[in-house]
């Protein structure tokens, strides 16, 4: 069964008895202020069950509040014990294994510059399989630094026209880098 809101009825009948809820944190030791919004769904579900399913009413409503909130903490456990919830902690200044000196620093936030360029190099292969060579001509000189006078002045074309073929690119461009 699923919380929905409440109906009036359902409303007084959950304030009347509201005081099982303190009851149930109290019977437990657990401190009110980190646990009441974990065991009140708990509550409200018994209340709506309880108010809807004339057969409940054979039993204490108590006991039927006190199981739904005994459901509710524990769903709450269950979920603080998952693993991803749990992931183990590793410092990039701790050392990688017992020897060699090696610290996580080392292998995690540095990329080497050989490898750069081999990427760079990759993606720059991609693409001249992709475009026109006069566009990989304009987009290895922007990827070395050239200026866009100097590419203008290599290649003969104006700068509005150098930007509408780099514009015809982009599409290509990030497909090949972000798939």
């Amino acid at each position: 069964m699923d919380i929905r809101p409440l109906t009036k009825e359902q409303r007084r009948f959950a304030e009347e008895n509201h005081h099982l809820v303190f009851t149930f944190l109290n019977q437990k030791d657990l401190p009110e202020s980190a646990f009441y919004d974990v065991v009140i769904f708990g509550y409200l579900k018994a209340v709506q069950e309880y108010c809807e399913v004339q057969a409940l009413h054979r039993f204490k409503f108590s006991t039927l509040a006190f199981q739904r909130m005994r459901s509710s903490l524990s769903n709450y456990y269950k979920c603080l014990s998952r693993p991803k919830r749990n992931a183990p902690v590793v410092s990039f200044s701790e050392l990688i294994g017992d020897e060699g000196g090696l610290y996580w620093e080392e292998v995690i936030s540095r990329q080497d510059e050989l490898f750069q360029r081999l990427e760079a190099e990759m993606c720059l292969h991609a693409l001249t399989a992709r475009l026109p060579r006069r566009e990989m001509r304009i987009i290895r000189m922007k990827v070395r630094g050239d200026r866009m006078h100097d590419i203008a002045k290599r290649e003969r074309m104006t700068f509005r026209q150098i930007n509408q073929a780099l514009e015809r690119c982009y599409p290509t461009v990030i497909s090949v880098l972000w798939g």
